[in-house]
């Protein structure tokens, strides 16, 4: 069916297509409406791709993309449309975060719950990421892609403005815990995210040089033996001395101990600081996700200025990737597991499952016999999403 729309959009609507756009232009007062429909047409040809219609040895490619795009339109004019959209100016990073927020934690967070910073890199292009974990992988919330050589000022700064543009979004006493690996226990960032009042758990270096007791000691020094959590309370850095606690973690297996900082006198014990950073390594799992398994390597900008394309790139992606990850979550995609599954024998990291939610959800879209149940299902989902329920504060989606 084709709405009574200009010509030039000749948009093929069907019922999903149609959730998605409800979905999304519920934010129209902070998004142009235009580019909140032209989010929906990507979203709607990714959740295509991602069912079976890739090309490239199975990596993503822009022109796989435009002719998943529903246009009754021919190939040149789609890919055309695609191209105007990722070069759309108006299209910036920050009006997109308060949306991926608002889906993926709902009005609520259960805390505390991790907000996972770190960065990759995405056909040689830099690419910080924050999300939120869910099911062992992340819920992106917001990208920004760079390149070194058109940075204004510095990429600390880059990072900074990333983390107060995603934790503005939350409630001050709802913020969830920042968690950061090695590359940024820099002293001047804790200290700003101290001031700010966003707490934040971040891994140093044992080289580092802090203050116990009016001593100064390396943190490799500190004794702590295999399965053991030790507490300090400690200074940080030799010239700033800022005042943090630090826990001490040896697993069994780990080549060297995790020295983890947290601010001063933080709420929580020991053991859960350590069991939460423990759930950094998902980000991992989710860059793995976008490179290999949903193909996003396979994108080649070739133009000069590609950071602010793949960006926006990414940000449209978001929402195919978390609406796969509710979908592999529902209850009756157990049956899927049950029906392609072959479990470990031996448990391992406390499952013998061997396929993740997101692998769920896209064999319930691609296999014959689950794909109606599979977009009545994303409708479900959307109609949660549209009534305020986030991915995360949602849990398993009921049928």
């Amino acid at each position: 069916m084709i709405r009574n729309v200009p010509n030039r959009e000749r948009i093929v609507y069907d019922e999903l297509l149609q959730k998605l756009c409800a979905l999304l232009f519920t934010y129209q007062g902070m998004i142009r409406i235009t580019i909140l429909k032209n989010i929906a047409l990507v979203t709607y040809a990714l959740l295509n791709l991602f069912s079976g219609a890739r090309g490239s040895n199975g990596q993503l490619s822009k022109a796989a993309l435009a002719r998943c795009l529903p246009l009754d339109l021919g190939p040149k004019s789609r890919e055309q449309r695609l191209y105007r959209f990722l070069a759309n100016p108006r299209f910036t990073p920050e009006v997109m975060i308060p949306l991926l927020v608002a889906l993926a934690s709902g009005t609520q967070i259960p805390g505390p719950v991790p907000l996972i910073l770190d960065q990759t890199t995405i056909r040689g292009i830099p690419t910080l990421l924050m999300g939120l974990l869910f099911e062992g992988r992340v819920l992106p919330v917001a990208f920004s892609c760079f390149t070194y050589s058109r940075i204004p000022k510095s990429q600390n700064i880059l990072e900074h403005a990333l983390i107060l543009a995603v934790m503005s979004c939350f409630p001050a006493k709802q913020r969830p815990w920042l968690i950061m690996d090695r590359g940024y226990a820099r002293v001047g960032l804790l200290m700003q995210l101290g001031l700010e009042g966003i707490p934040f758990l971040v891994r140093a270096k044992k080289n580092v040089l802090v203050y116990w007791q009016g001593k100064a000691m390396v943190l490799g020094r500190f004794p702590v033996k295999v399965g053991q959590i030790r507490r300090y309370s400690v200074r940080y850095q030799s010239k700033k001395k800022e005042p943090l606690d630090l826990i001490i973690f040896h697993g069994k297996g780990y080549k060297e101990p995790w020295y983890l900082l947290v601010p001063a006198n933080a709420p929580l014990s020991a053991e859960a600081i350590v069991a939460l950073y423990a759930k950094r390594m998902s980000i991992e799992q989710g860059f793995r996700d976008w490179k290999t398994h949903l193909g996003i390597r396979g994108m080649v900008f070739l133009d000069d200025h590609p950071a602010p394309r793949l960006t926006r790139l990414l940000l449209a992606f978001s929402l195919s990737y978390l609406l796969c990850l509710a979908l592999g979550q529902t209850l009756p995609s157990q049956q899927v597991r049950a029906f392609v599954e072959i479990p470990r024998r031996t448990p391992r990291h406390g499952t013998t499952r061997t396929l993740s939610v997101l692998s769920i959800g896209i064999l319930k879209l691609s296999l014959p016999q689950f794909a109606r149940s599979a977009r009545q299902e994303l409708l479900t989902i959307i109609h949660r999403l549209l009534s305020g329920q986030g991915i995360l504060a949602a849990g398993p989606f009921p049928p």
